[in-house]
């Protein structure tokens, strides 16, 4: 028989070799009997005395002495055991004691005339009850059965301290703890192995913390119920665990039990000999956010997950799931801000913190960046990719969502997924203000793995100046702003822009090269281009920004532009009047008087002379340069000129009668 951490099996043992020596051996007429040393079964007893009171009563009484039981493996040293025997039987055929006081004395266990009952017959039958003996300054009772079909042990204890139930158990987690232990749990076996335990209990004022504090409880009281049972080299366990007041931390994340009951319950198998153990159908559920059921196998000795994860998301409910379970693996990210309502479910796999398949049912999800950066209202239906995945449709609807201060419209996208990309099924138009978005391609290549990267073609139809202008808080502008983006590729929070971006707008046609942007959603995005105007109508353009009237066209670059934080830092910018522009050219009073401003700094210069009488004047051609660098700006104009001395340079170039420079 092996007594697997159970320190108390010993006197099972000790009772078959007490018996076997008693029931073979006929009765004589010493009264007591001296062995220097019993060995076997793993254990050890040392300087035996048994003495009886009557040799031929058919009940007497006996005492037994033994000077030290050394348990297996030498988990422990039991000094000074003494079974005293009031009422019992040693025969032939039994050896049994109706009333019996048991006392030892061990660091982790002890008993002071602890009631023992007990009985041995000859064909091997045993049952043995221990009561109320100490137990890691607890208290608990025992009782043993053995007979042909095995054996049973059955322990009952209450206010086991667990800091001495570390020392009784070398694999008790290594964890600084206090807390008690109340327990009813039974041990089977067959032979000399361990093949099944079950029972439950409940751990009462837990509070534990390792050395690093990643792991932490305050004050938690659990109940639980488990079984366990051998199959070969493997041993499988049920285990069901309600955690219902305390709190706790499992680096990152914090858990109120207090706020409501948790329970964990499913199976966990461990090999014999094996570091590692496997977790199947094991299930979390916190009824206010998460119900989830999980697939893995954890390295104990590495203390790390060796298996992706593999789960089933019965339940996450927001806000509460983002809150505590999301928030805290997201501070890093784009998504860690954000205010949250709706649900979803589904199957999702785990590897390296990542996502790598899913597949997941919407339920009327809004998420919003509190950063004012994204937002989602009413996203619903279904999306998911992987492997696992192959050619499964997806189709999900938003009813509305904000990117920056844009507002898009209700929208619905349908992907399929491929071997290692979804991909769109069918071009979306989105709305936007008074015009759409048409996304005429979109493919998410590695979904879910560290490359993953997106790739689209989008076109913008028509929209409103004015009311793009009001949503971006610009001052109003008139006319009409469209485009086309091909070959947009977004990756790790950067966009890239293959092609060339046309927008037409103020009469002419605006194209930006080279547009990318990097950290788009983090706190200080960055953002580059190259512009290229060309024939801007001067006349709407002005009247946007209630500058002044100016007629005629404008043109110019824009390289090297540089914003950080939306602000720009770097630019090389020209616009002037375009060389083969021979539309009519006229300049209003107010935009000279603006103008001058710019140039000499002084205003309403045209109120002190002739020209005052004049709405308007004629002019060339007009320009203005600025390379900025370290917020310094280097200007330059349409043509140098000295004047007093001085060297500056024109900006509008006058023409024809009344004529005006600046």
């Amino acid at each position: 028989m092996q007594c697997v951490r159970l320190k108390f099996c010993f006197l099972t043992i000790f009772l078959y070799f007490f018996s076997n020596c008693a029931l073979t051996s006929p009765l004589n007429i010493n009264t007591a009997i001296n062995i220097e040393a019993i060995d076997g079964y793993g254990i050890k007893l040392q300087n035996v005395a048994l003495s009886l009171d009557s040799l031929f009563a058919k009940n007497s009484s006996y005492h037994i002495h033994i000077d030290s039981v050394v348990l297996p493996n030498n988990r422990g040293n039991i000094k000074n055991l003494i079974l005293s025997c009031h009422n019992g039987i040693i025969s032939k055929n039994e050896i049994s004691c109706d009333d019996g006081e048991l006392s030892f004395n061990e660091p982790l266990t002890n008993a002071k005339q602890s009631k023992v009952q007990f009985y041995r017959k000859a064909n091997g039958d045993l049952k043995l009850s221990l009561d109320k003996f100490e137990l890691a300054d607890g208290s608990a009772k025992l009782e043993a059965l053995v007979n042909k079909d095995g054996w049973q042990v059955k322990l009952v204890s209450e206010d086991v301290s667990l800091i001495k139930l570390r020392e009784l158990l070398p694999a008790f987690p290594q964890l600084s703890s206090s807390g008690n232990l109340k327990s009813n749990i039974n041990f089977m076996g067959s032979d000399k192995s361990l093949i099944a335990i079950h029972g439950n209990g409940m751990i009462s004022d837990l509070s534990f913390s390792n050395d690093e504090s990643t792991v932490v409880g305050e004050e938690v009281s659990t109940k639980f119920t488990f079984e366990s049972k051998r199959h070969n080299d493997t041993w499988k366990t049920n285990l069901d665990v309600t955690t219902f007041k305390g709190e706790l931390y499992f680096d990152p994340v914090f858990i109120d039990a207090n706020a409501g009951a948790k329970d964990l319950f499913g199976n966990i198998n461990w090999r014999i000999g094996s570091e590692q153990i496997e977790l199947t159908g094991f299930e979390y559920e916190d009824p206010s956010s998460l119900h989830v059921e999980i697939m893995t196998v954890i390295d104990l000795a590495k203390k790390e997950i060796v298996k992706p994860i593999e789960a089933k998301i019965k339940y996450a409910l927001f806000p509460n799931v983002y809150n505590v379970y999301l928030q805290p693996f997201l501070f890093d990210t784009n998504a860690a801000d954000l205010t949250s309502n709706g649900k979803l479910a589904g199957e999702v796999m785990i590897e390296d913190y990542k996502v790598v398949q899913a597949d997941l049912d919407l339920g009327f999800l809004s998420l919003t960046d509190n950063q004012n950066r994204f937002s989602m209202t009413n996203l619903n239906g279904n999306l998911g990719w992987g492997e696992s995945y192959v050619n499964k449709k997806y189709t999900f609807n938003f009813e509305l969502a904000d990117l920056y201060k844009l507002r898009l419209g209700a929208s619905e996208f349908s992907f399929i997924n491929r071997e290692h990309a979804l991909v769109l099924s069918q071009a979306v138009n989105v709305p936007l203000l008074d015009g759409s978005i048409n996304i005429e391609s979109f493919q998410v290549n590695d979904p879910g793995k560290q490359e993953q990267s997106a790739v689209m073609d989008i076109s913008l139809t028509p929209v409103s100046m004015s009311k793009l202008s009001s949503s971006l808080g610009w001052p109003e502008m008139k006319g009409n702003l469209a485009g086309y983006a091909p070959n947009i590729i977004y990756k790790k929070g950067d966009i890239e822009i293959g092609g060339a971006l046309l927008l037409r707008g103020f009469g002419g046609n605006t194209t930006i090269h080279n547009l990318n942007a990097e950290d788009l959603f983090s706190i200080t995005p960055r953002l580059s281009a190259d512009i290229q105007l060309n024939n801007l109508d001067l006349t709407s353009l002005t009247e946007t920004f209630s500058f002044g009237e100016i007629s005629g066209k404008l043109s110019g670059t824009i390289s090297d532009l540089q914003f950080v934080s939306w602000a720009p830092v770097r630019f090389d910018a020209w616009l002037g009047t375009p060389e083969d522009d021979h539309s009519r050219h006229r300049i209003s009073q107010t935009a000279v008087d603006n103008l001058t401003q710019v140039g000499n700094g002084a205003s309403n210069v045209l109120s002190k002379s002739f020209l005052k009488f004049f709405d308007s004047f004629g002019y060339d051609k007009l320009g203005l340069g600025c390379r900025l660098r370290n917020n310094i700006c280097k200007m330059r104009g349409v043509s140098d000129v000295e004047t007093g001395g001085a060297n500056g340079f024109y900006i509008v170039k006058g023409s024809g009668v009344p004529r005006i420079d600046i």
